[in-house]
């Protein structure tokens, strides 16, 4: 018998004696008193099923070990609905497998380094830091792998393309159930539409918001279905992550949320459109962050940015698109005023220098729409934002020129 049938029938033998054994416990107290005999039988057969119970107890133990070390069993009727609900076919049986916290960890570690590579996100968040993005020494790398793999029920190991469910997940809860539907429907879109390397952040985010978003749509899909059927709400599965999420930088928070909450409003969009058009999402997916924010809107093509190829040390340049924009502006424009400007987005990237003194020197290009919107966005990063940089960087000097449709924000020491 596998492990997994092994672990059902231990499962059910197990409740069934626990309940017979208090239920039992209960009905005898409410009867006479007993002679010393019958109380005397009466205690021995209680302390035989204790026993009982603690040998079921110790072996479903040791079933839920082998089944750390082998597959986790997925009910079938959750495969085949979440297969019906994406319109498509796991094209290998879903890898499914319990995990301890390192595990996940590990693997978290994994798909970052699949989707970035280590010293390409110590560099990032450098630039970040001179962005203004994040506070000093507040390693980009170290966050995102704690976002990833603390307090979550499970994760999505896309380099060898498995789910890993921690070892707390109650297969019996709805909540913990909807986690792995998300998963199950990241893993389907991935073995589907594949793909393993990405221009820029700025295409990463876009592609992520898809496959992630798609995901997080369908969970809220699942438990909606079960709240109709049992009349109930459940509570958030990932509390601790949620918390997490929470404490991080706004900048770093909108970047992770983004999948979640945007890229799971642009797959509905499609969804609801039709079939074809949400496979179309997934078989030539936006390559910005612009093209989820606006569904609506026919794609633009990124106006190209491009810098003098003379000059020191290039240590890393990446794009950070619409997105990117709208959360370095947030904090100090507000959110209405952040997305406005932020709308007029058409191209941007950066680069990070390195000097022969040692000291880095940042310069980000962002294209516009037109002049005034550039002349608009210089003016506000002016008003809020340069105050804001001369004072948190005191040893640094930042400035914002406009040529055309394109500003330039430089961020260089003083000396």
């Amino acid at each position: 018998m596998s492990p997994e049938r092994v672990f059902q029938v231990l499962t059910v033998l197990g409740l069934a004696a626990g309940g017979w054994l208090y239920g039992d416990y209960w009905k005898k107290t409410n009867l006479p008193p007993l002679d010393n005999d019958s109380a005397a039988t009466l205690r021995a057969e209680n302390s035989e099923l204790v026993q009982r119970v603690d040998t079921l107890e110790e072996e479903l133990a040791q079933v839920r070990s082998m089944l750390s070390k082998g597959p986790f069993p997925v009910p079938e009727d959750i495969i085949s609905w979440v297969e019906k609900d994406y319109d498509m076919v796991f094209l290998k049986h879903p890898n499914v497998r319990l995990a301890s916290p390192t595990k996940i960890r590990d693997a978290a570690h994994a798909n970052l380094r699949l989707i970035y590579g280590e010293v390409d996100l110590e560099n990032e968040g450098l630039a970040w830091e001179l962005l203004g993005l994040l506070p000093p020494n507040q390693r980009l790398f170290t966050q995102l792998l704690f976002v990833n793999s603390t307090g979550v029920k499970g994760i999505c190991d896309l380099s060898e393309q498995r789910i890993l469910l921690s070892e707390n997940f109650d297969a019996m809860s709805v909540p913990d159930r909807s986690v792995l539907v998300r998963l199950l429907g990241q893993l389907l879109a991935y073995q589907n539409y594949p793909k393993k390397e990405w221009g820029s952040r700025d295409e990463w985010q876009a592609w992520e918001a898809v496959h992630t978003g798609s995901a997080a749509a369908q969970q809220s899909r699942f438990l909606r279905r079960n709240t109709d059927t049992n009349e109930a709400s459940w509570d958030d599965p990932e509390p601790a992550r949620e918390q997490l999420l929470n404490d991080l930088e706004p900048a770093l928070q909108g970047f992770c949320n983004f999948p979640f909450i945007e890229g799971a409003d642009f797959s509905r969009y499609f969804f609801i459109d039709s079939r074809a058009a949400w496979a179309g999402m997934f078989q030539n997916p936006p390559s910005s962050t612009a093209a989820v924010l606006h569904p609506n809107q026919k794609e633009r093509e990124a106006i190209d940015i491009s810098f003098p190829n003379s000059g020191s040390e290039i240590i890393h340049e990446n794009t950070i698109g619409e997105l990117g924009l709208r959360l370095w502006l947030e904090p100090f424009a507000g959110m209405d005023e952040s997305g406005l400007l932020a709308e007029q987005w058409r191209g941007d990237r950066y680069q990070l220098r390195r000097r022969s003194d040692k000291q880095f020197t940042l310069t980000w290009k962002i294209a516009l729409v037109d002049e005034k919107s550039a002349k608009s966005l210089k003016a506000e990063v002016e008003r809020s934002m340069i105050p804001h940089f001369q004072e948190a960087q005191a040893s640094r000097k930042t400035a914002v020129n406009v040529s055309g449709t394109v500003l330039t924000f430089t961020n260089s020491p003083k000396k």
